[in-house]
């Protein structure tokens, strides 16, 4: 008995030696190697990633011979190539910005992007070692707007956990797959994508199968493909390892990608090694106020766990870069230190040395600006530096001879309502204080010009005007208009007909007892307004419209945008927001940069919805129909950047055109389907709506309010003529000269009041 036990335990210890020994490479007699697995597959062109330091070609290992060029792209330092992965070697990419990247690019042809009736399937191993941003890209194949590519998301999607993700941008199929969390650094991931050349696609994560989904794919055909790279899709460069990159002109059956990862999950070449730290953290100078970020280039096998120091003080999470908002004095001259760990050791870095900058950071003067007769206009200025900061705005009335302040004017931004001619060459300067310095920034001037083109606002116009909506498009122009005129404001848009088509003067509305025609836009038709700071406040906002959708989505993957405003130019991140009609039949409200939204709705096709979003500072809130149609969504949570915000929020220069438009019909950087459907109607404005307002809005009526003022009450009403009666049912009568508020002498006999909005 006492054999048997030994015996027993023996047995027991063995067996997870035999798994490491398996993943470490080690096969039986006769056993099949990766390489040969894919190659009696007919792969279209193979990249193993073989290369050693110093090679600039990534050998296409298929009998096509379809070699692809490594780039640098500046970055020194990676790819790092001869890493251990699967079988033998592996590429390491580093992520970086922008112009510091490296990528592997695959020239385009039939054999990587083939046409859409085509099938094809791409697979690869993936190894992510350290969470993006936002998203990062391992592969894109043909750039955006059409091809597809596998994500990764970052930090401030999903509540902090990255997932993988499949993009396929003009079939629209934007899926994230949560049963494969990722952690950091990672562990290898073998991802699939198989498409029949009919408008289904499957992805597999490691042998899982997800899908099929249904789209309606148009790659562009014989576009490069990219490995490492997110430029061409506007996202982040990938972060980690990417090994064994096969392309098919056939869809893998479920049992050879089984094989696949099987023969690959016993291939995998492992080097046990320490932390090593290639470069970093380095020294740096920053503003007070403002982020800073400390990295360090990273050796050894994973995972890797990071323990930041600031003057001895653990700071930050178990992740590379460590970032946070410097402050002085508190950060000046901080040190800045990092301790590596994993299973076989440790390494500190060298000391890095914070200095913080005192001095104001103002990147630029608020701009001159020209507005209409009776708008709004905004001024704004951006100031970085040590808190706190403080603005004061003054106004000079004598072309800049003297300057008076502003009483209440202490702010970011200046706000100005119902600007007048009288106003026109009026000169606005701000004064930035800190606690440690004082800057007057150079002034702006005001512009104001009369209306080209005057809009009756009258029956639901009117009851609109009256909340005072920064912009208003009633979109009633008539056949063959080129300008959507903006009725109160100075923000006009401008009807794209050539790359679609667009209906004008579309009776009936959607508006209760209203005759004021709307505009049909399909196929790829959309109305652009131009950036301009006075649509994205960064204070609390609305925005509605009503629309009618011609048709429901037609497959899983068409979702159709309604109208949005963003400002997406990579490296920075995407800010904004839109509104899209989801393939399941709702309404969705996304918030940029973040991975959060709001949805809600069962939509039929042909019939007219109201939809409304407010942010007042603290909740989105969604209503359709005049209705809250979703429980409230935290702005906090949602990391929500408002339109230019970060990039240039005085909207001159660093607003790319076009990327950071107000657009009705389609996402502003064309991402998903354009809007199919009638449009009419929309407004922004710069506070939240309240429900009362909503409510009137979609009943398109007004409310008067009563209040007693002594002996007397007052009655208020925001648009209308008020009327009165000594019986409820009438006949009322037009009180002559009545004006809001209007008092009334409680006295005699009794009256009713009603308002008559035609």
């Amino acid at each position: 008995m006492k054999s048997t036990k030994k015996s027993t335990l023996w047995k027991a210890k063995l067996l997870p030696l035999v798994a490491v020994l398996s993943m470490a490479g080690v096969r039986t007699a006769g056993a099949a190697d990766y390489p040969s697995t894919i190659l009696a597959d007919n792969p279209s062109a193979y990249y193993r990633f073989e290369e050693l330091p110093g090679a600039t070609t990534a050998v296409d290992s298929s009998v096509n011979g379809v070699n692809a060029a490594i780039y640098p792209n500046n970055e020194s330092v990676y790819p790092q190539l001869g890493l251990p992965g699967i079988d033998t070697n592996s590429f390491l990419f580093s992520g970086g910005g922008f112009a510091d990247f490296a990528f592997v690019d695959i020239p385009g042809s039939s054999l990587i992007t083939p046409p859409a009736s085509a099938p094809f399937s791409c697979e690869l191993w993936v190894q992510p070692t350290g969470q993006p941003a936002t998203y990062s890209v391992p592969i894109e194949v043909a750039q955006f707007p059409n091809g597809w590519n596998f994500y990764v998301s970052g930090a401030d999607a999903n509540g902090g956990t990255s997932y993988f993700y499949l993009n396929m941008p003009n079939g629209v199929l934007f899926q994230g797959f949560p049963d494969f969390p990722i952690s950091f650094p990672s562990i290898w991931y073998h991802l699939v994508i198989t498409y029949n050349g009919a408008g289904s696609v499957r992805v597999y994560i490691n042998n899982v199968a997800h899908g099929p989904y249904n789209v309606a794919y148009s790659p562009a055909v014989n576009s490069d493909a990219h490995v490492g790279s997110g430029q061409g899709v506007g996202w982040l460069p990938f972060i980690g390892g990417i090994d064994e990159v096969a392309f098919y002109t056939n869809v893998l059956s479920a049992g050879q990608i089984q094989t696949h990862y099987q023969v690959g999950t016993n291939s995998f070449r492992l080097a046990f090694t320490k932390p090593s730290i290639a470069s970093g953290p380095a020294s740096t100078t920053n503003y007070s106020g403002l982020p800073v970020s400390f990295s360090v280039t990273p050796g050894g096998t994973p995972p890797l766990h990071y323990k930041w120091f600031k003057n001895s003080t653990p700071i930050g999470a178990d992740a590379n870069p460590l970032t946070f908002t410097s402050q002085y004095p508190a950060d000046n001259n901080a040190n800045i230190q990092v301790i590596i760990t994993n299973n076989y050791g440790s390494i500190t870095s060298m000391v890095a040395t914070l200095t913080v900058l005192t001095n104001d950071n103002i990147p630029g003067p608020p701009s001159s600006i020209t507005r209409n007769v009776g708008s709004y206009a905004v001024f704004y200025v951006t100031a970085f530096g040590a808190a706190p900061i403080t603005y004061q705005w003054s106004q000079s009335i004598n072309g800049g001879g003297t300057f008076t302040p502003i009483a209440g004017a202490t702010s970011a931004a200046l706000w100005l309502t119902n600007v007048q001619p009288s106003q026109s060459g009026y000169q606005y300067a701000v004064t930035v204080n800190g606690p440690f310095s004082s800057t007057l920034v150079p002034a702006a001037t005001l512009t104001v010009q009369p209306r080209a083109v005057n809009v009756p606002l009258t029956g639901y116009g009117a009851v609109v005007a009256a909340d005072q909506p920064v912009a208003y498009w009633r979109l009633d122009e008539t056949t063959g208009a080129a300008t959507a005129v903006d009725a109160v404001g100075s923000f006009d848009g401008f009807y794209t007909p050539n790359v679609g088509s667009i209906t004008y003067g579309v009776l009936p509305p959607g508006i209760p007892n209203d005759t004021d025609p709307a505009a049909t836009i399909a196929n790829g038709a959309t109305i652009q307004v131009p950036f301009a700071p006075e649509l994205n406040p960064t204070t609390p906002w609305s925005v509605e419209t009503w629309v009618q959708p011609s048709s429901l989505a037609a497959n899983g993957g068409d979702y159709r945008v309604v109208l949005s405003s963003e400002y997406n130019l990579f490296p920075n991140p995407y800010n904004g927001w839109y509104i899209y009609q989801q393939p399941n039949g709702t309404f969705a409200f996304v918030p940029q940069p973040g991975n959060v939204f709001l949805s809600a709705g069962s939509l039929v096709a042909n019939n007219w919805y109201y939809l409304v979003v407010t942010d007042d500072g603290t909740n989105f809130k969604m209503y359709i129909n005049g209705v809250l149609a979703v429980a409230p969504l935290p702005v906090a949570g949602a990391n929500f950047i408002p339109n230019g915000a970060g990039v240039n929020p005085d909207g001159t220069a660093g607003i790319t055109p076009g990327l950071g438009n107000t657009v009705l019909g389609q996402r502003t950087d064309g991402a998903f389907n354009t809007f199919e459907g009638t449009i009419d109607d929309t407004a922004i404005y710069k506070y939240a709506l309240s429900p009362q307002q909503i409510q009137n809005h979609f009943l398109n009526t007004t409310r008067l309010s009563v209040a007693s003022s002594g002996n007397n009450i007052v009655v208020s009403w925001p648009v209308g003529t008020l009327q009165s009666s000594t019986n409820v049912s009438g006949p009322y009568v037009n009180v002559g000269g009545a004006t809001s508020p209007y008092t009334n002498s409680v006295s005699g006999a009794q009256k009713f009041f009603r308002v008559q909005l035609q």
